[in-house]
């Protein structure tokens, strides 16, 4: 199945071993979700607080049995999408830096133990 990574970043996933097992470039034109906030007139220790509301992602429209690499914060932003693939088990550097992941997380909610059907991805 065809797999787009729609983050800037390349995408590398590594077995137990760190071996790569594949690795996708970072894309062009990343999906973004932005975020608008909005003072609510309340402090904490002299901190202002604020309410934060986030745009939907620029995602392109679902293709059947094409599978979508994207950011939690696109993946949480669109919970009806059951194509997106969020990454997961994240493997760091000794500075914390992630260099890559072991799995990735499906968007949505799809019955545990099975990856959803492209008639039930598509369109959702």
């Amino acid at each position: 199945m065809p797999v787009v990574n729609l983050t800037p970043h390349a995408v590398t996933v590594v077995d137990e071993s760190s071996r790569v097992i594949r690795r996708w470039p970072g894309s062009d034109a990343p999906a973004r979700v932005e975020a608008v906030r909005v003072p609510v007139g309340l402090e904490v220790a002299g901190v202002p607080l604020m309410a934060e509301e986030r745009t939907r992602a620029n995602l392109p429209e679902p293709q059947d049995g094409v599978w979508f690499i994207v950011s939690s914060v696109v993946g949480s932003a669109h919970p009806e999408r059951r194509d997106l693939l969020v990454p997961s088990d994240l493997v760091r550097d000794g500075k914390g830096v992630v260099t890559a992941c072991r799995s990735f997380v499906i968007s949505g909610s799809p019955v545990r133990g099975r990856v959803p059907a492209a008639e039930e991805r598509v369109g959702a």
